[in-house]
């Protein structure tokens, strides 16, 4: 057999670099033809589709060294008569994981798969395919080590390049893509052994900037003059004229958080240098520190968000210089390879011999298409502006996968996660991204029965507490939508979690150390950013003394093995149902007889007097202390000096604890922290009240299932949400009005301070 008849429709570029490369790669491929409907795509690690110029899709799916994921996308709408150009940007990333993207996983394959659908198919990637290597573009690392992104550009503009995902556009010089044989590609492997996709297509529109907030240098024009200029062209009513060897330096803002792809079409300005400033916030700079794994930019210090007379702004940066070859009819472009995420931007414009003429600038934005089902208004104004600021973040923290943060990390970690999850329950009803973000994690399970901290991921990161979060997420999807085949693929997986903490237990029947101090030990004990576990990350002080053990990983495991019972019931299964409640039950008695300290207080250590508002909120979920002694215990340490407190990620949990021990009333204080945020002219959640890293953390969106599921108290009591309790306790607001949904249809809450449903 020949090798033509051998051909797949996976593609490469055929010049001996396959898997060698040293850096990160983008390759432009095109082809021409007739006529097609639907075509089939995927490429190992990214691709950006465009049909006759025209932005289509982008892919694929986040997947694992075991599964790979396809997509298909409708072409036929994008058709000009017969002469039509299908084009595709692919990414790749080298194996060295300083130089790749965490969340994208690597493969020594790289390619762009086409596979055409219709019945004269003529975009298959076998034979036809031109490819040019875009090595005019650079791809670094962002300013913060590590780099789980590393996407920031350094482009050179190249005329020769002006229109090739267009027709007509002279591809003469341009090689032709070798593909792979059906020997080389038929691999029980990424990036071959593809699925379809699981999720929906990402959402998208074409939207402007608000505004311009400030001019911080113009050597040619007043400040005002050409703030007032650059107004007009985000606006759509004028250019931009920046003469030759001139420096402007302008802030624009998008009135929001927001992740896109920014768009720049210019004229003229070649040898000038654009850098592009992606920035959350306004912030007083703080420079650099030295961690294990190199130096870090530090976070800034915060405060109003807006503030640009007293701050600047701090991100990441992208750099274009012009080929100078763009008209007003035929504009140059830039737009970045990755989204990006930006509440402002700051454009430092550098022009040499030749003046510049800047068109327009506006951006795609990208996102999960949540449709958001659930409204509620309440008595408390702030509330109200809690609940919008929220579900932006929650909006923003969506993609092909959950994300911790749009800006700095998008990884999908499961403390994270599962939060998410129950926001996006409670505001849509949709688990699509649920049942995407349950597999990654149950896929990573490694041989002591842990789970990866997040997935999909290139690099190894366990936090052991974490994995109980995945299996919160089992049991919830359970309560929520009821599917029992999904419990029984994800059982085994929680089993081994369970028997990981199991042949950890000490003599005492406390779960041992299992972790530490990130950088200093195999596993990663985290469990909050506060300001008392600082110099351990976020580890109880505990697990530096005694035996390394601490309370918050018994009282996870405990946890696990309730939620793990319940499931092990709903799926036939009484006989394990019955090990984990007598496990827990011994695991339960352990902890009193050895972590109890002064006043009923449950103790960080076993035997240590170390106390945090953690182990109590955790100790009356899992139902260690009763009601009335968990009442006492927080009272005793929530908001007390000196005692570790619950950040952003815990309030979730410390809610749910006021909830059962009675003391909605004070919830007020919980919300502090948010309606500072909302001083501060926040238009999303901070990730913590320590170094307020993050302006856009997914777990801040706590409001979203607050209302619903803990003020209303509206939650499903058995599984697939057949029954539902109203346990309403509105705390200190006077009503809560509008329609909840449900996955068995919407609640409308009348009106009245009691929350009346119907």
């Amino acid at each position: 057999m020949s090798r033509n008849e051998n051909k797949s429709n996976w593609i490469w570029t055929g010049d001996g670099t396959q898997g060698k490369q040293e850096e990160p790669r983008i390759v432009y491929f095109r082809k021409c033809f007739t006529h097609s409907d639907k075509i089939r795509i995927s490429a190992n690690c990214r691709y950006k589709l465009y049909v006759n110029g025209i932005f289509v899709q982008e892919g694929p799916q986040k997947g694992t060294a075991e599964r790979a994921f396809a997509d298909e996308a409708e072409i036929g709408g994008y058709l000009f008569g017969e002469n039509n150009v299908c084009a595709a940007e692919v990414l790749y990333y080298p194996e060295d994981s300083a130089r790749r993207n965490d969340s994208l996983y690597y493969s020594p394959f790289p390619c762009l798969f086409v596979e055409d659908l219709s019945s004269e198919p003529g975009l298959n990637g076998e034979d036809g395919w031109k490819y040019h290597d875009a090595g005019h573009i650079k791809i670094t690392g962002e300013p913060f080590v590590p780099a789980p992104i590393h996407g920031s550009e350094i482009v050179q503009g190249c005329a020769g390049l002006n229109g090739w995902k267009e027709a007509g556009f002279d591809d003469s010089g341009w090689q032709d893509a070798v593909p792979y044989s059906l020997f080389d590609s038929m691999k029980p492997v990424a990036p071959f052994n593809l699925e379809p996709r699981t999720i929906p297509r990402m959402e998208h529109a074409r939207k402007s900037f608000r505004e311009v907030v400030c001019v911080r240098e113009s050597a040619a024009q007043t400040h005002e003059s050409l703030k007032e200029q650059w107004e007009k062209m985000l606006g759509g009513t004028g250019t931009v004229e920046i003469p030759a060897n001139t420096t402007q330096i302008v802030e624009i803002s998008a009135g929001e958080e927001m992740c896109g792809y920014p768009s720049l079409s210019m004229a003229g300005g070649g040898g000038a240098e654009i850098v592009f400033l992606y920035s959350e916030a306004y912030g007083i700079p703080q420079g650099e520190m030295d961690t294990p794994a190199g130096k870090r930019l530090l976070p800034p210090v915060k405060g109003d968000r807006t503030d640009f007379m007293n701050g600047s702004l701090q991100g990441t940066q992208d750099r274009y210089t012009p080929a100078g070859s763009g008209t007003k009819d035929a504009p140059e472009v830039y737009t970045p390879y990755l989204f990006r995420t930006f509440r402002y931007i700051q454009l430092r414009v550098t022009t040499k011999d030749q003046g510049m003429s800047i068109l327009n600038y506006d951006y795609l934005s990208t996102g999960y298409p949540l449709e958001v089902k659930t409204h509620l208004t309440t008595s408390d104004e702030k509330m109200n502006r809690i609940w919008d600021i929220s579900l932006r973040t929650l909006k923003r923290c969506m993609h092909e996968t959950y994300v911790d943060c749009p800006f700095y990390e998008q990884l999908q970690y499961t403390m994270d996660s599962r939060a998410e999850m129950l926001f996006t329950y409670a505001v849509s009803a949709d688990d699509r991204l649920a049942r995407q973000c349950m597999d990654a994690f149950r896929r990573t399970q490694r041989s002591d029965g842990i789970l990866q901290a997040c997935a999909p991921a290139v690099s190894v990161n366990v936090i052991p507490g974490f994995s109980i979060f995945y299996i919160r997420m089992i049991h919830d999807h359970m309560m929520y939508f009821g599917d029992p085949d999904l419990v029984r693929e994800h059982f085994g997986c929680v089993d081994g979690i369970l028997e990981f903490f199991r042949n950890h237990l000490t003599d005492k029947g406390l779960v041992g150390s299992v972790g530490g101090v990130l950088f200093q030990h195999r596993y990663w004990s985290f469990i909050d950013w506060c300001d008392e576990w600082n110099d351990s990350i976020g580890v109880p002080a505990a697990a530096l003394t005694g035996d390394g053990s601490i309370t918050m990983e018994s009282l996870y495991y405990l946890d696990g093995l309730h939620a793990a019972a319940e499931l092990a019931e709903y799926i036939g299964r009484p006989d394990m149902a019955r090990d984990y409640r007598r496990r827990a039950e011994n695991l339960r008695q352990a902890i009193l007889m050895y972590c109890v300290g002064k006043d009923g207080l449950i103790q960080d250590g076993p035997g240590q007097e170390l106390y945090s508002t953690h182990c109590q909120v955790w100790a009356l979920l899992t139902d260690v202390t009763g009601i009335e002694q968990g009442r006492r215990n927080l009272e005793k340490t929530w908001g007390a000096d000196g005692i570790p407190q619950c950040s952003v990620s815990m309030s979730f949990y410390l809610l749910e604890a006021l909830k059962k021990a009675g003391m909605m009333k004070e919830a007020d204080r919980l919300w502090e922290p948010w309606k500072t945020m909302l001083d501060n002219h926040m238009t999303t959640c901070v990730e913590n009240f320590t170094d307020q890293r993050s302006d856009c953390h997914a777990w801040g969106s706590l409001i979203l299932y607050a209302l619903p599921a803990v003020y209303l108290g509206i939650r499903p009591t058995s599984p697939g949400f057949e029954t539902f309790e109203k346990n309403t306790d509105p705390g200190n607001l006077e009503w809560i009005r509008g329609e909840l949904v449900t996955p068995k249809g919407v609640i409308r809450i009348q009106e009245g301070n009691d929350g009346a449903v119907s």
